[in-house]
């Protein structure tokens, strides 16, 4: 499955070139998908916490709600391209979409 070129913002790692797009998903997440520009290979879908306040982490002291992750910036997703790499993600190859977590500046794979 090919990401639609609308909506979604180009970036270059070394010599290769990507699109991505940050999309909502449930339980207070974002999710980044990124794919080769070609429109071929295979997708990973990374998923971080929104910049979003959560109302359920408001402390029995009436603290103010806690923000637990900032946007996602053309310099995460750059990192994020690059620790997919180098945890084995070949994006010219087809295959179903892999999923990680973004924690911090640490890519996951999902599941674990």
């Amino acid at each position: 499955m090919a990401l639609s070129k609308k909506g979604t913002r180009k970036i270059t790692v070394g010599q290769t070139e990507y699109r991505w797009v940050v999309s909502p998903a449930a339980d207070g997440l974002i999710v980044v998908t990124i794919q080769h520009a070609e429109g071929t290979g295979q997708l990973i879908r990374v998923y971080a916490k929104a910049d979003v306040h959560d109302a359920r982490s408001v402390g029995a002291s009436g603290s103010a709600p806690t923000r637990e992750r900032r946007a996602i910036k053309p310099s995460d997703v750059e990192a994020i391209i690059t620790e997919a790499v180098a945890q084995g993600w070949v994006p010219e190859k087809s295959g179903a979409p892999l999923g990680f977590d973004w924690k911090g500046s640490t890519l996951l794979k999902r599941g674990r």
